[in-house]
């Protein structure tokens, strides 16, 4: 967003921001429903058992979709494959260490001069070092991020609303008092559905 603002020299103003929020978010919901649709569809279907290694398992997953869909589809499957991790990767290289940059900020003051380098340089080791000592563990890998996924999810809710609720937040862009109570559901959804997935483990 910073380098679209640059770019067209104009104010940035709230109301593009909400635009470019909903055109991301409705697009991550229509992927993550494909996504399912072809785990369920295809893998699901498949009966294989999948390997915990990394490269056998990707090598699985594209043999499965080019069974299914024909051979046409095995460098469409790949290049898919390649720029959703690819991406993935370069979103969180960029997005995570700015946020625990503004973050250190927030908490601790302008106390590190180059915060930014220092988080890249700390997302970078740690995923060396998953990568080195998980690479064979890809199931394992698999059920820590869920499992994480889901317990930070209501924390995450919960702080989020606690900031678009909060004084810090102008009063014309709070929530109105049909999306708090959507808010309040929500995060009670998130909390018991993180409870149930911790009992099934």
């Amino acid at each position: 967003m910073g380098f679209r603002k640059k770019k067209t020299d104009k104010e940035f103003n709230v109301k593009s921001s909400l635009v470019d929020f909903n055109v991301g978010y409705i697009a991550t919901i229509i992927l993550g429903l494909g996504f399912l649709a072809l785990g369920a569809l295809v893998m699901f279907q498949s009966g294989a058992v999948f390997s915990g290694k990394a490269d056998v398992f990707s090598n699985q997953l594209i043999s499965i979709y080019t069974k299914n869909l024909g051979s046409w589809s095995y460098i469409i499957i790949g290049i898919a494959a390649f720029t959703t991790m690819f991406s993935t990767t370069l979103t969180t290289l960029d997005a995570s260490p700015r946020a625990m940059a503004k973050t250190t900020q927030l908490l601790f003051g302008n106390i590190l001069k180059r915060a930014y380098l220092l988080w890249i340089f700390v997302l970078i080791s740690g995923t060396i070092l998953i990568f080195f000592f998980l690479k064979s563990e890809m199931e394992l890998l698999i059920e820590i991020a869920t499992i994480l996924a889901f317990l930070t999810a209501p924390f995450y809710a919960i702080i989020n609303y606690k900031l678009i609720s909060s004084r810090h937040t102008p009063k014309e862009w709070q929530p109105s008092t049909k999306l708090h109570i959507l808010s309040w559901l929500g995060i009670l959804f998130l909390i018991g559905f993180s409870g149930w997935y911790l009992t099934t483990l």
